[in-house]
């Protein structure tokens, strides 16, 4: 919840940037990308979610306008979880204390969670955050290890109390957000196993575990995945890994780990910091490649930040709509048509396979220089087949050196983490499944800077092969057979 690593030192100030020959804008480079036969994971939908804050000015809404934000995002933009804050710390700050008003009234009272469900939304993902001061070790972030059953006791409760006393099902949990540094291996072992042994003693055998939501998926998210699937009874009784789509997203490395179980893989918090007006498609972009690195690497579940909130003038990027209550009106970030085009590509049910491209393989977006492209594709329940190509390159990410770093003051240099410099692409994409297949026509959409999710025709695919002749810079082209 709190964002990290993703332009959060200055560029100046780190000398982390990198000197970059501008791209011409008449050049046309060609890239091949082929889907790979292969079934992988079945896809569950886009989430967002509210913070505790956000909810509570969320109440003072109208029922109308509480209905127009909602159908924006779970109707008309299908996004299908809602992951609701949780802070156990507010919740029980002394041993036997528990104050169900902390979640009940920004979440219950202000309509958030109906209103969601009423509008075409379907999961609840709670998401437990900040552990009680009294749980944690002396002068340390660690929890106690004599507090790790307690803490797996006091999340059953608070799930067994909201559906009991509220009527409100959480269909799957977190254990903690980002626990770095809070929860050990071991822990993660002893901790697994008691809650699921405490929600199946109340009753509660559907609620799904997803954890450990670690901010990036980097070598610490591989050693504690691993930890816990060496555990072969807590590896069992854990439904889903997770982990965050930042600077970092979901790796093949991390995909491994999974591959040939019936783990699900939900990347719970994607997200981007700072002010945002509408129309960047940087950001959009950004946000477009990090879901399709996403999908080709065994994610099911795929959650934003946050989807409605009241404006931030220096934090509104977290959104993907932002609102004003007096007088009320809002705005729709860029994103949200991006990720609007994506999940009318991809129906929940859609089976992606792996995509590789000629340019850069596996397209992974993580540590250093981000792919120029990235597509993914998979095959729709109604037996459709989609593609989506988002293109992360743009002469925006450079900028001019000032004077005293080693080169000539002027000279366009770029953030080490960034995109690169703005270039066009003639796309071949061939599926491997359908090249026996007759001639396929697909319907083609387009979104950039306020340009929002447009029909732009359609194109043939041949058996299996199809071109798209220019994929220009921040673009997202999508393509869905009929």
């Amino acid at each position: 919840m709190r964002k990290r690593n993703y332009f959060l030192c200055s560029l100046i100030a780190s000398a982390a940037f990198s000197a970059q020959p501008l791209s011409s804008a008449l050049a046309i480079t060609p890239i091949n990308i082929t889907v790979k036969q292969g079934a992988r994971q079945k896809f569950q939908g886009l989430g967002f979610s509210s913070t505790v804050a956000g909810s509570r000015n969320y109440g003072n809404l109208t029922q109308s306008q509480k209905n127009t934000l909602q159908k924006l995002v779970c109707n008309d933009a299908r996004f299908k979880i809602a992951r609701l804050w949780f802070k156990p710390d507010k919740y029980a700050p002394q041993p036997g204390v528990q104050d169900m008003s902390v979640f009940v009234n920004p979440y219950v009272k202000s309509g958030f969670i109906s209103d969601a469900l009423a509008n075409g939304c379907t999961t609840m993902l709670l998401a437990p955050d900040n552990l009680p001061a009294y749980m944690k070790a002396e002068n340390s972030s660690y929890i106690k290890d004599s507090e790790v059953v307690n803490y797996a006791t006091l999340l059953a409760n608070f799930i067994s109390r909201m559906k009991q006393e509220y009527g409100v099902k959480i269909h799957a949990t977190g254990i903690l957000n980002e626990p770095d540094k809070k929860i050990s291996d071991a822990q993660w072992l002893v901790m697994i196993k008691a809650l699921r042994q405490q929600l199946d003693n109340r009753n509660l055998k559907d609620v799904k575990i997803v954890t450990p939501e670690l901010a990036n998926g980097d070598h610490v998210a591989i050693r504690v995945i691993t930890a816990i699937k060496n555990d072969p009874e807590a590896w069992k009784v854990l439904a889903a890994i997770s982990t965050h789509s930042y600077n970092m997203a979901a790796t093949p490395a991390i995909a491994k780990l999974i591959e040939e179980t019936s783990k699900e893989y939900w990347m719970t918090e994607a997200g981007t910091n700072g002010p945002e007006e509408p129309g960047d498609a940087v950001k959009a972009a950004s946000a477009a490649s990090r879901f399709l690195n996403d999908m080709n690497n065994r994610v099911t579940h795929w959650i934003w930040f946050i989807g409605h909130a009241p404006s931030d003038s220096k934090d509104n990027s977290t959104r993907l709509i932002r609102y004003f209550i007096s007088p009320f009106r809002y705005d729709v970030f860029q994103k949200y048509y991006y990720l609007q085009q994506l999940a009318q590509t991809f129906d929940v049910g859609a089976v992606f396979r792996k995509s590789i491209s000629s340019l850069e393989k596996d397209m992974t977006w993580t540590y250093g220089k981000k792919p120029r492209i990235v597509v993914a594709s998979a095959k729709n329940p109604d037996g459709s087949w989609g593609i989506g190509i988002s293109n992360y390159t743009s002469n925006t990410f450079f900028f001019a050196l000032p004077a005293g770093f080693g080169l000539p003051a002027g000279t366009l240099v770029s953030d080490a983490q960034s995109g690169r410099a703005a270039e066009t692409f003639a796309i071949t994409v061939f599926v491997e499944e359908l090249a026996q297949a007759g001639d396929m026509q697909m319907k083609m959409y387009r979104s950039n800077s306020n340009v929002n999710n447009i029909y732009i025709g359609t194109t043939l695919m041949r058996q299996g092969t199809v071109i798209i002749p220019k994929v220009g810079s921040l673009d997202l082209i999508t393509l869905r057979s009929q």
